[in-house]
């Protein structure tokens, strides 16, 4: 069988000779050439019999990446690792939207570059500009193989540049305001910077301030209004504004954006003068918007207006698919970000990414991932890394634990330290947890969602922790109910 060939591309007669001798030792053929412009003429010639590309970033005739730019311009499709010292997530970000497959800095643990160049050459560069054609969304984490997700893809090809509403629905940690970040970058015509992007989260801000935080106003408006303040809508002009949970907006503010969108004009306070703007309006929530208007909390010309178009985001645990492209995408971004030569996951690792049912989404899969790379000493994520209740197979209490939670269970057993408790209760922690679950339950007659406002967690999170403690009724003996 023919030796796969490796074109290196350094100035650095070094590390010509220090990578030759790396790859070579692998049973590669690599060349090596000075610089960009050497590249392509080496390309140019002989495109055919390279299986790919390890370019160093800063050169001087050609650096690597405008050797990467002019390469996907020329269409020679050949998978690209660039080797940097100068490391920073904007430029791998800027990288991989170009098609890079990864960017190593310096110094590299030669383990790491090696399954990055084993991983690029097995898979092709075609696999990887299906998986990351989407960091041209910047990078946010739109990653998908699913069906489901495809969909939207499609979708979002032809609203993303209208300027007309977008709904955006789906459980909480789905990803939202990624998917809001993704149409404002179509809206932009691909460049996200090029029109102003302005998010308002909704509940967080109290409502005695929001009118003035959206709005803006004018010096002398109250007392405190030392000089003019422009609000979000008009920092917004010409770009989008985004709306996270439109569903707690308050009544008192509903009439005033649904004039801004009816009219695209808005009042700044004090002013006393209509202001025109030109922006895309895009909304988020996880709440049933038709409810909140059959209750009487939501205007319903308000609600028929923000969603012109609705796109529903699917939770996590209905696209298993997407699971390990998304886990992929983390890990690459977190290794980099930590500087750490993290570049997989076991197979036990992966398989139990894959069977675990995400409660909390995508946001709860970014924040497994980026925990289990700061805890990996090694170049491979391990079931030892990741989350007590990924650790078992079955995820139940009956399973084989790891090392780690061996460690943690002599540590809190008595054995030189004392076991988790509440402050002065000497309760073990999930005992605790699960009285509280239970007294806030009872407290609410068993209303899920009432139970998990007070709590401060969402109702999925609740039905994951009823289901762990088998909580099934209140203990006032009423069954625990949706609504």
């Amino acid at each position: 069988m023919a030796k796969k060939r490796i074109l290196v591309v350094d100035d650095e007669k070094n590390m010509q000779v220090v990578l030759k001798l790396l790859f070579d030792g692998e049973g590669y053929d690599t060349a090596c050439v000075s610089d960009g412009l050497e590249a392509l003429e080496t390309l140019g010639t002989a495109e055919g019999g390279f299986s790919a590309v390890v370019s160093d970033l800063k050169m001087n005739r050609m650096d690597g990446m405008s050797l990467l730019k002019t390469m996907r311009e020329r269409g020679l499709g050949l998978p690209f690792v660039l080797i940097t010292a100068y490391g920073t997530i904007e430029k791998a970000v800027e990288a991989m939207k170009l098609g890079a497959v990864d960017v190593v800095t310096k110094p590299f643990a030669k383990e790491a570059l090696l399954a990055i160049l084993a991983r690029a050459i097995e898979h092709g560069d075609e696999h990887w500009r299906k998986d990351l054609a989407v960091t041209a969304a910047e990078a946010e984490g739109l990653v998908y193989r699913s069906p489901a997700m495809a969909e939207i893809g499609r979708l979002l090809e032809r609203v993303g540049p209208a300027s007309a509403p977008v709904l955006l629905f789906g459980e909480s940690g789905t990803g939202k305001e990624v998917l809001a970040r993704a149409i404002h970058r179509s809206y932009s015509g691909g460049d996200f910077d090029a029109r102003p992007f302005v998010s308002v989260n909704c509940p967080a801000v109290p409502e005695s301030l929001l009118e003035s935080e959206l709005f803006g106003y004018r010096k002398g408006a109250f007392t405190g209004a030392d000089s003019d303040f422009k609000g979000k809508v008009e920092q917004a002009d010409g770009g989008s504004l985004f709306f996270d949970e439109i569903g707690d907006l308050p009544a008192s503010i509903q009439p005033k954006l649904l004039r801004l969108l009816e009219n695209r004009t808005f009042e700044p306070l004090g002013s006393g003068k209509t202001k025109n703007v030109d922006i895309r309006i895009i909304c988020a929530t996880n709440k049933d918007l038709r409810q909140l208007v059959g209750e009487g909390r939501f205007r319903e010309d308000l609600y028929y207006r923000i969603n012109t178009f609705t796109i529903e985001l699917p939770p996590l645990r209905d696209r298993h698919e997407d699971i390990e492209p998304l886990a992929g995408f983390f890990l690459r971004r977190y290794a980099f970000e930590a500087r750490k030569n993290v570049v997989a996951f076991s197979p036990e690792a992966s398989s139990r990414l894959a069977s675990y049912s995400w409660p909390g989404n995508v946001r709860e899969l970014k924040n497994v991932i980026e925990r289990a790379v700061i805890l990996c000493s090694g170049t491979q994520i391990g079931t030892d890394d990741l989350p007590r209740e990924l650790r078992r197979p079955d995820g139940g209490e009956n399973g084989p634990i790891s090392q780690r939670e061996a460690r943690d269970r002599a540590s809190s057993s008595g054995h030189g330290e004392r076991s988790l408790a509440q402050p002065g209760g000497g309760r073990p922690l999930e005992e605790a947890e699960r009285a509280l679950i239970e007294g806030a339950l009872s407290s609410c007659e068993g209303n899920i969602s009432a139970t998990a406002r007070i709590l401060g967690i969402t109702r999925n999170t609740l039905r994951y922790r009823l289901r762990k403690y088998g909580i099934e009724a209140n203990p006032s003996g009423g069954g625990a109910r949706a609504d």
